[in-house]
């Protein structure tokens, strides 16, 4: 992490499971947690998305798999990004989430390397959330496909001195579908637990 102590951890999707595993295996180095919907326990990675480790297995797999998705119009389509975020998604940002690995051979083999490695057995690891006390916020998609309600309430009630909020008209990319609401809970956040210090 960077050298650095008492960081606000912010994860989404994935970047969820990353961060659940940081507060149980390094919890001394982060002051706050923040969660939006993302892997939890047995749903890491949620089904839908297993196609990717699939492809990662086999040669030429992923490039293979991610080369419709240079077409931008093609990343609206459900399976692609149009059950990750209720809108469109801004040209730039899109571009930015398939572009580097369809351009690089490096990239596509880090993302290879990433997807091989997810293991439940992290995420399982949860059960070890308990001993994170510090402010955690759990900042939830309402209509989210991938990520149930169930575990954005599993994951507060796991987490000793943490609080749920919803974010409704969104889904797993909160970030996208509603960045006022979510980074105005963060903000929120940062600020009562900077107080209550």
């Amino acid at each position: 992490m960077l050298g650095q102590d008492g960081v606000t951890l912010v994860g989404n999707d994935t970047g969820g499971a990353l961060c659940q595993i940081a507060v149980t295996e390094r919890p001394e180095r982060v002051g706050r947690l923040v969660l939006t919907s993302c892997d939890y326990r047995e749903n890491f990675p949620p089904p839908e998305f297993r196609v990717l480790v699939e492809a990662a297995r086999r040669r030429g797999g992923l490039k293979a798999l991610l080369t419709p998705l240079g077409l931008r119009p093609a990343r609206q389509l459900p399976q692609a990004f149009g059950r990750l975020a209720k809108r469109p998604l801004d040209a730039q940002a899109s571009d930015s989430y398939v572009l580097p690995a369809l351009q690089s051979a490096a990239v596509r083999d880090d993302l290879r390397r990433v997807l091989l490695g997810l293991n439940v057995v992290h995420t399982l690891r949860a059960e070890r959330l308990g001993g994170f006390d510090r402010p955690a916020l759990i900042a939830w998609s309402r209509d989210d496909a991938f990520f149930p309600s169930r575990d954005g309430e599993a994951l507060t009630a796991a987490l000793p001195n943490a609080r749920l909020e919803w974010i409704e008209d969104a889904y797993t990319f909160s970030p996208e579908d509603q960045p006022e609401r979510l980074a105005g809970l963060i903000a929120a956040f940062a600020r009562e637990s900077e107080a209550a210090a």
